[in-house]
């Protein structure tokens, strides 16, 4: 092959992958503005609960003994969560405590979508083991599927020794529930866009003693199971439909 023959080809190659990156940015930049003004719009519906998060029941299950635990203000800036309720749950019999978040977002905004494994170690605690899933017993009407939420497990040191945290997590996206809130997008098809848009993360924690991990997540699951009947009728229901411009 001549030189003039490669030296061409190579341009025509060179063109080629120029031309390319030139049209992936400008489809970049076109997806880029449709998102924006895409989350814009979404950003000007709010779905609304159904009950106040206030007004979650203070017995689960065989935890009747309940103490509210505010957040600080920092805390529900960053989050920027349209509701939420922080409690504590004690069963009076067997002394075991659990400590239940749930957060919920009516419309899209730019503070949501953080699970344990970001927030955790963001306040200084290190991952144990990598998370696991639990089928749980709870069924929904519209989701016929299983749910399954996932089991963190959290240390971190202390003056007094390590500290030892298991955390269960789930997120409900526009009724549907999953065990994990990455990779949520707004725009969903079918029956899940009926329901409105919206998102609540699910969290429950409790100490573990003496590296009983099992026994801690075993409570969980239970826990999460008693809770998700009473949850459920805060969140928005599918014949609610879309919410409504929030004026």
């Amino acid at each position: 092959m001549s030189k003039p023959l490669a030296s061409k080809n190579m341009r025509t190659h060179k063109a080629i992958v120029i031309g390319s990156a030139v049209v992936a940015l400008l489809c970049t930049g076109t997806l880029l503005r449709w998102v924006r003004e895409s989350r814009a719009n979404e950003a000007s519906v709010f779905t609304p609960l159904t009950i106040p998060l206030s007004e979650l029941s203070t017995k689960i299950g065989t935890y009747d003994l309940a103490r509210d635990m505010p957040l600080s203000a920092n805390i529900v800036s960053a989050a920027a969560v349209d509701s939420f309720v922080q409690r504590q749950y004690v069963d009076p019999t067997t002394g075991k405590r659990m400590v239940v978040y749930v957060g919920y977002w009516g419309r899209e905004n730019l503070g949501m979508g953080h699970g344990p494994e970001v927030c955790y170690p963001a306040v200084g605690w290190e991952t144990w083991a990598a998370p696991t899933e639990r089928t749980l017993k709870f069924r929904t009407p519209d989701q016929p599927a299983p749910v399954s939420a996932a089991l963190h497990r959290f240390t971190r040191t202390e003056p007094e020794g390590v500290e030892k945290r298991a955390v269960g997590f789930l997120a409900v996206v526009s009724g549907d529930y999953r065990p994990t809130s990455q990779a949520v997008f707004w725009h969903l098809p079918g029956k899940l866009r009926s329901a409105g848009h919206y998102l609540a993360h699910v969290q429950v924690s409790c100490p573990v003693q003496h590296d009983m991990w099992n026994d801690a997540e075993s409570d969980i699951v239970a826990f999460i199971e008693a809770l998700l009947p009473h949850l459920s009728m805060h969140l928005p229901r599918i014949e609610d439909g879309e919410g409504h411009d929030d004026l």
